[in-house]
C-alpha cells in the first residue's frame, strides 16, 4: 500500500482493503473481554429481608405505643379532673416608656395605701351603735308606756289576785337586788326604769271561757282561755326580743318562755315574733347570744321533723347506720310522713333517693323498709303466728337477717313491734338461750350487725335505748344530744330518767350538771326535768315484757355434764290473745339471790360490769386507750424493724410529726410543689412514722388528707408511689393483690412474693383488709380459675404457717430430700414436698433443694417441669423460686420488668416499696452481681415515669 500522500494504483482495490481492515478491527473489538466485571452482583437473602431493621422498627413502635398509652392515661385524668393550671395565655406587651409608667403606678399605689390607712384610723362622726341603742331604748320605753297605761273599765285594784302578784313581783325585785349586791355590781350604772305591771281582771278569770274553749295554764299554774293565751304569746315574744338584744338574762327567759311551752306554742311564739318585729326569732337569738346557744335554739325552735331530718342526713352521709335506723324506727307513720316532707324541703331530695345513693345492700334494704312508713302500729299478738314466725326464723338459712327476701325483713314489713318482740323472745328459746343479736353479729357484716342491734334494742325498750344514747352523746355542744333531750321531754322524759338511773346508777340531771359545764347547762337541766303535759300523774306498774320459760342448767349425776332444760309456767301455757302475760297491779317482789358462776353467767345482768362512767373516769379511760393504741403501734413498728435487716429506709432518729407536717404543707402550697422536700420527708421516715405523720396531718388540716393532697399536687405518675408510701404494709399488700388478680394473677411477681414471704399474722391482717375493702375472700379469688391441686397448694400457702427463723439443719434437709425423691422426680401433690415448701424457713428450703439436686442429679425446677405442664408448671416454679430465695426471685423479676416490649412500672414500684424496709439493700447487691449493672442505673436509663426520683431516694441513691 502506498504511504500517506501518494496516489494509489487501483482505487477499487484500495477501497476493498480498507473495508477489510475495518471489519477485522470490529471483529477484534467485539471479541475483546472487559478487564473489570460490570455485571449485577449476586443477591443474598439476609440483605433483602433486613431483620435488624424490622426489629428496630418493632421496638420503636412498641415504645411509641407505650408512650401513647401513658399520654392517653394522662389525657383521661385531665379530662376527668378539674384543671389545676390556668390555661389563659397572658402576653406582656413591650413598651419604651414602661419604666416611667411603673414608677407612676407605684406612686399611685403608695398614695392609695396612705389613703386606706387614713380611712382605717378615721373615727366616724355618727355612731351607728349609739343610734341603734337609742332606738331600742325608745322602743323599750314605748312598750313600758303602753303596758302601764290605765284601763279603768278592766282594772280591779283591790282584787285578791292583784295583791298576790304584786307581792310576788316585789319579792323577785328584792331577790335581784340582793344578788346584785352579793355580786358587787355597781348600782350607779345606767339602768332602765323599773317595770310596774298592772293586771286587769280578765287576765285571770274562771278556768273555762264562755264559749267552752279548752283551758290553758299560765306559768303559775292558773288556767287561760284562747284570748289569754294570745296575750301570753305576745309577752313571750317581747321577752325573747329583750334576750335577743341582750336586755335580759337568757337562761330564765328560755326556761319560762320556751322550755315550759309545747312545740305548738313555741311555733306560735315564733310566728308572733315575726309579725311584731318583722324578724326571724331563731336568727335574732343566734346573732344576739352567740354560738354557745345555737344547739339549744335550733332544738327548741325547729320542728321535730326538721331536727330528725338533719340527724338522718348526717347519719347517711357519715355512714352511721345505727343512728339512721334509730331515727326511722322510732318514728310513727305520721311522724315519718312529716320527716319525709322536711327532708325533701331541706335537701331537695327524697329519703329513698338518698338511701339508694349513700348505702349498699343489706343496709339499703333495711333502711328502705323502715322509711316506707306503712308498718303495722297495732299491739295485737297471735300466739300461733308468733310461734310459727319464730320457728321459721330459727330454721331459715343464709340471708335470714340480711336478705331482702329474708324472714326478718319480711317480719319487719308485715308485723307490729310487739309481735316482733314476742318472736325474738321465742327465737331465744329455740336457740337454747342465745340472743338473736349474737347470731346477727356472727352471720352478718359488722356495719349491718350494728344497725340491726340498734333496731332490736329500740324494739325491746325505747327508754333504755334513749337513755344510753343520752349517756354516749352527753355534751352541750352536741346537736344530737340537745335534740334528743328536747324531743324526749315532750314524749317520755320521766321514763327515760328512770331508765338512765337504773342503767347507769346516776340521775340524768346530776350527770348533765357534772359533765356539761356550759352557759346553757341551766336550760338543759330544766329540759331534763320536764314532764310531758299528757304524762299521767301516777303510772301503775305494768310488766309488758313477755315472760320466757325458765332456762335451767341441770347437772347429770352420771358424768357431771350440764344439760339445758326449759320449764314453762302455768301462766305461759294458758296465755292467749293480744297480751301474752296478764298485767300485774303490783310490782313483783325482788328477791336477791347469790350470784353463781354457772354457765349462764354470760347472760346474767348482775354479772356484767356497770356502764356508769364518771367524767374523770371517762377521760382517764380514753387516755388509757390512746396509750394502749400507741403501745400497739410501737410493738408493730418494732416487729417490722426486726425484719428490717437490710432495708434502705430506717426510722428517723429526730422524728417530729408537727415539723414534717409544716414542711409538707409549705411545699404543697406553692403553684409548683417542691418535690425535693416531699421526697426527702417521705423517703427518710419509716412506714410507722409516716402513719403518725398522716394522722397528724388529718388532725391539723382536716379539709384534705395528706394522700389526696399529694396526688392532687403531683403528676399522675406519682399516684402508685404515693399510695404505697402512705398505706400501711398490710393495706398496700391487699391493694397489690387486688390489682394483680385483676391482671396477671399467679404470674404477677408481686402477688407471688406476698404469698410466699408473709407470716400467719400478716396474712390474716391482709385477708381481713381485703375482705373489708373489696367485699371478697382473698383465698377464693386467687384459687377461682386455677388447677385444683394448685388451688389446694395456694390455699395452704395463704395460711402463712411458715417458720420465720433462719436456722439450717443439714441432716434434716437430707432426710426431707430423700422423702421428696420419687424415682428422680418430685411430686408436687406429695405431703413431703408440701411440708418442706409450705412450713420450713427459706434457708432450710434452699438447703433441702440443694440436697435434692445432689441426690438426683437434677435441680428441683427441672423435676417440677417433668411433673406438671403449662400454666400450672409456670405457677409452681414461680412460687417455689420465691419460697427458696426471695431476694433472688425479686432480682429476676425486677430485671425482667425492665426488658420486653416496655418497662413494667407498676411491678417495679410495688417491689421496691414493699421490700424497702426488709431487704432492699441485699436485692441491690444481688442485682449488681447478676446483671453487671446497678438497679439505680437501670432506673435512671429505662424508667419513664416522673416518680423516678422518689424511687431512687427509696433506694438511697438520689
Amino acid at each position: 500500500m502506498p504511504g500517506p500522500g501518494f496516489p494509489v494504483a487501483n482505487k477499487i482495490l484500495y477501497k476493498y482493503e480498507q473495508d477489510r481492515a475495518y471489519r477485522l478491527h470490529r471483529q477484534k473489538v467485539n471479541a475483546s473481554r472487559p478487564t473489570v466485571k460490570n455485571k449485577q452482583p449476586k443477591k443474598y437473602p439476609h440483605l433483602i429481608l433486613q431483620l435488624k431493621k424490622i426489629q428496630l422498627e418493632e421496638e420503636r413502635q412498641a415504645e411509641v405505643d407505650h408512650e401513647n398509652r401513658l399520654l392517653l392515661q394522662k389525657m383521661s385524668k385531665i379530662m376527668k379532673e378539674p384543671a389545676l393550671v390556668d390555661s389563659w395565655n397572658e402576653y406582656h406587651t413591650k413598651s419604651l416608656n414602661l419604666p416611667q409608667r411603673e414608677k407612676q403606678l407605684r406612686e399611685i399605689q403608695m398614695e392609695n395605701i396612705g389613703l386606706a390607712k387614713r380611712l382605717e384610723h378615721t373615727r366616724p362622726v355618727i355612731r351607728s351603735d349609739e343610734l341603734e341603742g337609742e332606738y331600742q331604748q325608745k322602743k323599750y320605753l314605748q312598750m313600758l308606756w303602753n303596758e302601764n297605761s290605765k284601763d279603768y273599765d278592766m282594772v280591779i285594784p283591790r282584787h285578791q289576785r292583784y295583791r298576790q302578784l304584786r307581792k310576788m313581783k316585789e319579792a323577785e325585785l328584792a331577790k335581784e337586788r340582793e344578788e346584785k349586791e352579793a355580786n358587787g355590781e355597781d348600782d350607779k350604772k345606767e339602768s332602765l326604769p323599773p317595770i310596774t305591771i298592772r293586771y286587769n281582771a280578765d287576765t285571770y278569770r274562771s278556768t273555762r271561757s264562755d264559749n267552752g274553749d279548752k283551758e290553758r295554764k299560765s306559768d303559775d299554774g292558773s288556767t287561760m282561755d284562747k284570748s289569754q293565751f294570745s296575750s301570753q304569746v305576745d309577752n313571750d315574744a317581747k321577752a325573747l326580743f329583750k334576750v335577743a338584744k341582750n336586755l335580759a338574762q337568757p337562761e330564765d327567759v328560755f326556761i319560762r318562755n320556751l322550755v315550759r311551752r309545747t312545740p305548738a306554742q313555741r311555733k306560735k311564739i315564733s310566728e308572733r315574733f315575726k309579725e311584731m318585729y318583722s324578724l326571724d326569732l331563731a336568727s335574732e337569738l343566734r346573732s344576739g347570744l352567740g354560738e354557745d346557744w345555737d344547739c339549744v335554739i335550733d332544738a327548741l325552735l325547729k320542728s321535730k321533723a326538721t331536727g330528725s331530718a338533719k340527724l338522718l342526713h348526717d347519719a347517711l352521709e357519715e355512714g352511721d347506720y345505727p343512728m339512721a335506723v334509730e331515727i326511722l324506727f322510732t318514728c310513727k307513720n305520721t311522724d315519718l310522713a312529716d320527716l319525709r316532707g322536711s327532708f325533701r324541703q331541706e335537701y331537695s331530695q327524697s329519703i329513698d333517693t338518698t338511701i339508694n345513693e349513700k348505702t349498699e345492700d343489706p343496709e339499703r334494704s333495711l333502711l328502705a323498709t323502715l322509711a316506707k312508713g306503712d308498718r303495722d302500729e297495732s299491739n295485737k299478738v297471735d300466739e300461733s303466728t308468733a310461734e310459727t314466725d319464730a320457728e321459721d326464723l330459727y330454721e331459715s338459712g343464709d340471708g335470714r337477717w340480711s336478705s331482702d327476701a329474708g324472714k326478718f325483713l319480711k317480719l319487719l314489713r308485715t308485723r307490729n313491734n310487739k309481735h316482733i318482740t314476742v318472736v325474738l323472745n321465742l327465737y331465744k328459746i329455740h336457740n337454747k338461750g342465745v340472743e338473736a343479736t349474737e347470731d346477727i353479729a356472727r352471720e352478718c357484716s359488722r356495719s349491718y350487725a350494728e344497725a340491726l342491734t340498734a333496731l332490736i334494742n329500740s324494739l325491746h325498750g325505747p327508754e333504755n335505748h334513749f337513755a344510753e344514747r343520752l349517756f354516749r352523746t352527753m355534751s352541750p355542744t352536741n346537736p344530737e344530744f340537745v335534740n334528743l333531750l328536747v324531743v324526749r321531754s315532750e314524749i317520755d322524759m320521766p321514763a327515760v330518767r328512770k331508765a338512765y338511773k337504773k342503767k347507769f346508777d346516776a340521775e340524768l340531771v346530776d350527770d348533765i350538771k357534772h359533765k356539761c359545764q356550759h352557759t346553757t347547762t341551766k336550760v338543759l337541766v330544766e329540759i331534763a326535768n320536764k314532764t310531758p303535759p299528757n304524762w299521767p300523774k301516777s303510772k301503775r306498774f305494768v310488766d309488758k315484757r313477755v315472760r320466757l320459760p325458765s332456762i335451767v342448767y341441770r347437772r347429770s349425776s352420771n358424768d357431771g355434764s350440764q344439760h339445758l332444760t326449759i320449764q314453762q309456767t302455768q301462766t305461759q301455757k294458758k296465755w292467749k290473745g293480744a297480751n301474752p302475760v296478764p298485767q300485774q297491779t303490783k310490782p313483783p317482789i325482788k328477791r336477791v339471790e347469790p350470784i353463781s358462776k354457772g354457765p349462764d353467767m354470760k347472760h346474767n345482768p348482775l354479772g356484767q360490769p356497770s356502764m356508769r362512767v364518771a367524767a374523770d373516769t371517762s377521760i382517764q379511760r380514753r387516755e388509757e386507750e390512746k396509750l394502749k393504741q400507741l403501745e400497739k403501734e410501737h410493738r408493730r413498728e418494732e416487729e417490722r424493724q426486726k425484719k428490717n435487716i437490710s432495708g434502705t429506709i430506717k426510722p428517723a432518729n429526730n422524728f417530729n410529726p408537727s415539723t414534717d407536717c409544716e414542711r409538707l404543707h409549705d411545699a404543697l402550697m406553692e403553684d409548683h410543689p417542691d418535690e425535693d422536700v416531699i421526697i426527702e420527708v417521705l423517703t427518710t421516715r419509716s412506714n410507722g412514722q409516716r402513719q403518725i405523720l398522716k394522722n397528724k396531718w388529718s388532725s391539723k388540716y382536716k379539709k384534705h388528707s395528706l394522700e389526696s393532697r399529694l396526688k392532687e399536687k403531683l403528676s399522675v405518675d406519682y399516684d402508685e408511689t404515693i399510695m404505697g408510701m402512705m398505706m400501711t404494709p398490710s393495706e398496700y399488700d391487699a391493694h397489690c393483690l387486688h390489682e394483680a388478680l385483676d391482671g396477671m394473677g399467679l404470674s404477677d411477681p408481686v402477688l407471688v412474693g406476698i404469698l410466699c414471704t408473709r407470716d400467719a399474722k400478716e396474712m390474716k391482717e391482709i385477708k381481713d383488709i381485703f375482705k373489708k375493702e373489696y367485699k371478697k375472700d382473698l383465698t377464693e379469688e386467687i384459687t377461682a380459675h386455677i388447677d385444683p391441686d394448685l388451688a389446694e397448694f395456694v390455699t395452704l400457702l395463704c395460711q402463712g404457717d411458715r417458720d420465720q427463723g433462719k436456722e439450717v439443719n443439714a441432716q434434716k434437709a437430707r432426710k426431707d430430700a430423700e422423702k421428696m425423691n420419687k424415682n428422680g422426680r418430685v411430686d408436687v401433690v406429695d405431703k413431703a414436698f408440701r411440708d418442706v415448701v409450705l412450713k420450713k424457713n427459706h434457708a432450710q428450703v434452699k438447703q433441702t433443694f440443694e440436697e435434692f439436686e445432689q441426690l438426683t442429679g437434677s435441680d428441683i425446677y427441672q423435676s417440677i417441669a417433668d411433673t406438671v405442664v403449662g400454666e400450672t408448671e409456670d405457677a409452681y416454679i414461680s412460687l417455689v423460686k420465691a419460697i427458696e430465695d426471695p431476694g433472688r426471685f425479686y432480682v429476676e423479676k425486677l430485671f425482667s420488668s425492665f426488658g420486653g416490649i416496655g418497662t413494667n412500672e407498676d411491678n417495679i414500684i410495688r417491689i421496691i416499696i414493699s421490700r424497702s424496709e426488709i431487704d432492699m439493700r441485699d436485692i441491690k447487691v444481688e442485682f449488681q452481681k447478676r446483671n453487671q449493672k446497678s438497679l439505680s442505673a437501670m432506673l435512671k436509663a429505662d424508667f419513664p415515669g416522673d416518680s423516678k426520683n422518689m424511687l431512687l431516694a427509696i433506694l438511697g441513691d438520689s
